[in-house]
């Protein structure tokens, strides 16, 4: 999994990332937020796209529900996944992304 939360923009420039994961994965499974949607479907080496409207980086924000995370959490567990990657700016924090990725690997 590689998630970027963020613009089409900054999922563009995830790509390099992208493919130097690409060459040691056999799939590579990419969460954005709707604004990145068609930039992720874009790049080389992402077999399958899933959108997430992150309460923390879409605006306006949609309310943060147990349901909303719980569905994420869901969703990440049952891809079965290797290893995860969070991308994000200086300016974030990776610990939000991280903690919905932590949990799917528990479930």
């Amino acid at each position: 999994l590689v998630a970027r939360l963020d613009s089409a923009g900054d999922v563009l420039l995830a790509g390099p990332a992208v493919r130097a994961i690409r060459a040691g994965a056999d799939r590579v499974v990419m969460l954005v937020s709707p604004h990145g949607q068609a930039a992720a479907e874009l790049l080389i080496g992402v077999d399958e796209v899933l959108v997430w409207e992150c309460p923390w980086i879409t605006t306006p924000a949609p309310a943060v529900t147990s349901e909303n995370v719980t569905r994420l959490v869901h969703q990440l567990g049952s891809l079965g996944l290797a290893a995860a990657v969070v991308l994000t700016s200086f300016h974030q924090s990776t610990a939000g992304g991280s903690r919905e990725v932590w949990c799917a690997a528990r479930r």
